[in-house]
C-alpha cells in the first residue's frame, strides 16, 4: 500500500491547511449510476470476448492507429465492456471474462516499462495514470459484481502501486528516464492525484484515497496564483479532464472542492471564466502549450482524446454547476458534433456514465 512516510507528509500538510483537510468517516464511492444513459452506453458499448488480451510491456503515448496490445487500447477496451454492462448487456460469463483479462494484466509485467519514441501527443508516464483510471473503475464494476476476492483486489493494488511510480517521469532517452520534477505539465500533475482518489473510491482504501487527494489539493493550490490552472485556453481544458474528474468523486464523497476558496477564487469561478474563454473562442483551432509539434485542433467537442469538453457530463452532476456558460458551451459542443460526450483521457464514456444530466441540442 502507499507508504507511511507520503502519509506523515498528507497529515503534515493538513496540519497546515487545516480548511483543506478531510476526514473519511464512510465507506468511499465511486460512481453514481443513478444517470446512465442506457441508450449511450449501448450504442458504444462491447462484449467481453471482442477485447484484446495480449498485452505489451511498454507504455507509449497515445497515437492513431492504436497498437492492438498497447495501453490505449486497453483502456478503450475497458470502456467499451462497461458501457456494455451499464446498458445492461452484461452477463455473469462476460463479467468472469472481463475479470481475467484484468488479473492475467496486473499478474504479468505488462506496461511496467515505458517507451519514449512517440512524439508529440501525451507521455508514456501520463498514459500511465489514465492506466490506473480505468483499473479502478474496472476494479469498482467488478466489486459491485461480487467478483473479487480480498486477495485479488490486494494483487490489483500492488500492480497499481508498481505502475505509480512510472506517473511522475520524463524522458532522457527512448528507454531512460528523469524525475519528472517541474517538466511536468499541471494535466498530468492533477491526474496522478485523480487517479489515486479513483482507485482508493473504488477499493474502499483510505490511504490510496488520501494520497490522491493529496497531490490533487497541491495542484489546486495554482489557484492561489492565477485564476485559471493555465492561461493556455487547449492547456486548460486538458487540464479540467482531471480537475472535474477528481472533484466529482470527492463531491460523491461529501466534500465540496468548487467552492473552496483560494486567493484568486475558487474552482467554480475558474470554471466559469474557462466556459466564458470557450464561448469568446467558438471552437477555433488553437495550440497546447508545452508542445511544439502538436497542430492547432479545436477542442469545444463532444468526443476525442484529449482535445474535447467530455467533463461537462461529470460538472453537471452537481446540480450547482449548471449555469448560463456552462449550458452555452454544450450548446456549442453539440451543435458541432451528434456524438455523445466521450474523452479518452476520462478512461470512462462520461456521455454513458452520467448522459441523463443534459439534453441533446
Amino acid at each position: 500500500m502507499i507508504k507511511l512516510s507520503k502519509l506523515t507528509v498528507l497529515v503534515f500538510s493538513l496540519l497546515i491547511f487545516p480548511l483543506h483537510s478531510i476526514e473519511i468517516s464512510k465507506d468511499l464511492k465511486l460512481l453514481d449510476l443513478s444517470k446512465v444513459n442506457e441508450e449511450s452506453c449501448r450504442y458504444s458499448g462491447r462484449g467481453a470476448l471482442t477485447m484484446n488480451n495480449k498485452f505489451s510491456e511498454f507504455v507509449q503515448g497515445h497515437s492513431d492507429a492504436l497498437p492492438a496490445d498497447g495501453a490505449s487500447m486497453f483502456i478503450e477496451d475497458n470502456v467499451a465492456y462497461l458501457n456494455n454492462a451499464f446498458a445492461g448487456y452484461g452477463s455473469d460469463e462476460e463479467d468472469n471474462i472481463f475479470k481475467k483479462r484484468i488479473i492475467d494484466l496486473v499478474n504479468s509485467n505488462s506496461f511496467k516499462k515505458i517507451d519514449w519514441e512517440e512524439k508529440g501527443g501525451s507521455s508514456p508516464s501520463f498514459v500511465t495514470t489514465l492506466i490506473i483510471k480505468s483499473l479502478a473503475y474496472s476494479t469498482y464494476y467488478l466489486k459491485t459484481k461480487n467478483k473479487l476476492s480480498d486477495s485479488e483486489i490486494s494483487q490489483i493494488s500492488k500492480y497499481v502501486n508498481e505502475l505509480d511510480k512510472n506517473t511522475f517521469l520524463r524522458s532522457n532517452g527512448r528507454y531512460k528516464s528523469l524525475p519528472g520534477g517541474t517538466y511536468i505539465a499541471i494535466d498530468q500533475r492533477f491526474s496522478r492525484g485523480t487517479n489515486l482518489m479513483l482507485y482508493g473510491a473504488a477499493i474502499n482504501n483510505k490511504e490510496f484515497f488520501l494520497e490522491g487527494y493529496n497531490r490533487y489539493l497541491e495542484q489546486l493550490r495554482t489557484l492561489d496564483k492565477r485564476k485559471v490552472f493555465s492561461k493556455n485556453l487547449r492547456h486548460n481544458n486538458e487540464t479540467l479532464h482531471h480537475v472535474i474528474q477528481g472533484a466529482e468523486v470527492l463531491r460523491l464523497n461529501g466534500f465540496d472542492v468548487y467552492d473552496m476558496k483560494f486567493k484568486k477564487g475558487t474552482l467554480r469561478s475558474q470554471m466559469e471564466i474557462h466556459a466564458k474563454n470557450l464561448i469568446k473562442n467558438n471552437n477555433k483551432e488553437v495550440k497546447t502549450s508545452g508542445d511544439m509539434t502538436a497542430r492547432p485542433i479545436s477542442i469545444i467537442k463532444t468526443r476525442g482524446y484529449g482535445a474535447h469538453v467530455a467533463w461537462i457530463p461529470f460538472y453537471l452532476n452537481d446540480p450547482n454547476n449548471k449555469t448560463e456558460s456552462i449550458e452555452k458551451v454544450h450548446e456549442i459542443a453539440s451543435g458541432f458534433s451528434l456524438d455523445d460526450y466521450n474523452g479518452g483521457q476520462l478512461a470512462i464514456h462520461s456521455g454513458c456514465l452520467y448522459g441523463k444530466n443534459y439534453t441533446r441540442y
